[in-house]
């Protein structure tokens, strides 16, 4: 690839990203994740070239992957961007119920907790309890396999021994948290550090985090 090329791509990817306000959501998300993937960029080097987190990235990401049919229910809707995690692993029922809270919402002080527990009601527990319910020394073990394999950011990993030490004095995860959790343990995920098949003796921890994200065996 020609710097030319390259810098073509990428200027593409921050056209896509700042077009959010003038194209409907459905198509936003599917323009942003191809330039995503064309720009050949990582997710941390991506998100830093847009000036956003990489659990907004990520979300968008995982926004692409739903059925055009159901993505394209958010057309017009624009949900807040604390949202689209849930809305990305909701069903079909669970798009529509968090569609619909939204829609009749006026002033919304949590937009995650509304669209969370519309989904909830038509689906029952979700990624985002699950993350919660995580033993401390998950997070903890976390932050070990993102030093040892030299992944994350130090606030990322910060993030995680802070998380060990909420959990372990009976404190829970904010949706914020839960969400930047999401994230994190993902990108832990998709660079081989957590894996069913680990080498490193914790294939139940891996486990664990593999299981609260949804993945299957």
């Amino acid at each position: 690839m020609t710097v030319t090329e390259g810098s073509d791509k990428f200027t593409n990817l921050v056209n896509a990203w700042n077009n959010f306000d003038s194209k409907p959501f459905n198509e936003w998300i599917i323009d942003v994740s191809d330039n995503y993937f064309l720009s050949g960029l990582t997710l941390k080097m991506a998100a830093s070239f847009l000036d956003t987190q990489p659990a907004e990235l990520q979300a968008v990401i995982n926004l692409a992957g739903l059925e055009e049919e159901n993505l394209a229910l958010l057309a017009q809707l624009k949900p807040p961007n604390t949202t689209w995690f849930s809305l990305a692993s909701a069903s079909t029922e669970g798009l529509k119920a968090a569609i619909r809270v939204l829609a009749e919402a006026r002033e919304v002080h949590s937009p995650f907790l509304l669209v969370d527990g519309a989904i909830r009601s038509v689906e029952g527990p979700n990624i985002y309890e699950r993350i919660a319910s995580l033993r401390s020394e998950v997070f903890g073990h976390a932050a070990k396999k993102a030093q040892a394999y030299s992944l994350l950011n130090e606030k990322g990993i910060k993030a995680l021994k802070g998380w060990q030490t909420r959990i372990r004095s009976g404190k829970t995860l904010t949706p914020a948290q839960m969400a930047y959790a999401d994230g994190l343990l993902r990108e832990l995920v998709d660079s081989g550090a957590i894996a069913r098949n680990s080498k490193d003796k914790d294939q139940e921890i891996c486990d664990e985090i593999l299981d609260a994200l949804g993945y299957e065996e």
